[in-house]
């Protein structure tokens, strides 16, 4: 018996997906090992720059501390505008298993966060990840936007550089945003990335009508990113790179990128390349920038591990005595 269309359509749907992965997966292995062969190559250049010191590896871990409790305040403000009534402790304690779970080689923080919603407060996946897609999109317009704003202030008061490249980046990030007003009805786009632009139009839609809500998320997204950006700044004096605070927030509004991409466990490796392309457009060291991030990398990563594992036990008794209560007859 022949299989019919739709089984067909399903099946390379997935073998395509498949084949996507291996190819994400090969390029984040690749970018690791140009940046590893990098670094060893240079090391004897870079070896007396090192000045790390216990009290900045402890203000690192600090600061990465505050950014959880302000990123999971974010999240349960979104959790709550597509229906899902969380307190801000499940919310912290949601946002940091979801951030453990992201050091896997896999989407697994979004998929974290959407089981539980959907296992503890009946939010549907659809709700859920559209609202996501819409936020994704919408932070990194924003960031763009921020981008544009630092390299025009240069070009147009300082004497600093503002190269065009990232003008021509930070210009794009900012375009992101036009995804909002799509007249689906009339492009034709691929169907993959018209029903993508769907959702998160969906999404828009879900969350766009609440001013406050609006304001309170632009909030929170501006102080982590300054959080971000001060971490860097510390990183990198910490090695002995002067910095400006200007230069920082382009590598903190950079990262955003890594939002876009899973394929490496915490996204390995794609942090330290969009970080060091921006620096090499700054004019500075490659091997310098990328040892800043992953110093920064390993102080957050002990934070997000402890926080993690302790989030997951708390929430494991909270699920656990939910599922005792429902089995628990009426007397």
């Amino acid at each position: 018996m022949s299989r019919s269309p739709k089984k067909r359509r399903l099946q390379a749907g997935a073998k395509g997906s498949d084949i996507r992965s291996r190819l994400f997966t090969v390029a984040g292995v690749a970018i690791i090992a140009g940046l590893v062969y990098y670094l060893v190559v240079n090391a004897d250049r870079y070896v007396d720059l090192l000045q790390i010191s216990a009290p900045g590896v402890l203000a690192l871990m600090v600061l990465t501390l505050i950014f959880s409790v302000l990123n999971g305040v974010f999240n349960t403000y979104m959790f709550r505008a597509v229906g899902a009534e969380i307190a801000h402790s499940e919310g912290f304690l949601l946002t940091a298993v979801a951030t453990l779970a992201n050091q896997l080689p896999l989407p697994a923080g979004i998929v974290t966060r959407a089981v539980y919603l959907k296992r503890q407060h009946g939010l549907s996946y659809t709700h859920y990840l559209s609202s996501q897609l819409a936020v994704v999109i919408g932070v990194i317009a924003v960031d763009g936007f921020i981008g544009l704003g630092i390299l025009s202030y240069w070009f147009l008061f300082t004497a600093m550089d503002a190269p065009s490249v990232l003008f021509a980046a930070f210009g794009l990030m900012a375009l992101s945003a036009a995804a909002f007003w799509f007249p689906l009805e009339r492009i034709h786009l691929p169907a993959a990335i018209q029903a993508r632009i769907g959702k998160a139009v969906e999404g828009w839609k879900l969350i766009s009508g609440n001013p406050r809500l609006l304001a309170r998320l632009f909030g929170l997204k501006m102080a982590t990113t300054l959080i971000v950006a001060v971490r860097y700044w510390l990183a990198f004096h910490m090695l002995s790179q002067a910095v400006t605070g200007g230069q920082v927030m382009l590598f903190a509004v950079a990262s955003v990128l890594t939002q876009l991409v899973s394929f490496a466990p915490g996204n390995l490796g794609v942090r330290e390349a969009i970080v060091g392309a921006v620096a090499v457009a700054l004019r500075f060291d490659l091997a310098v920038s990328v040892a800043a991030v992953g110093l920064d990398r390993l102080a957050a990563t002990s934070v997000y591990v402890i926080l993690g594992w302790i989030s997951a036990l708390l929430l494991g008794r909270r699920l656990s005595g939910g599922i005792a209560a429902e089995g628990t007859p009426n007397e």
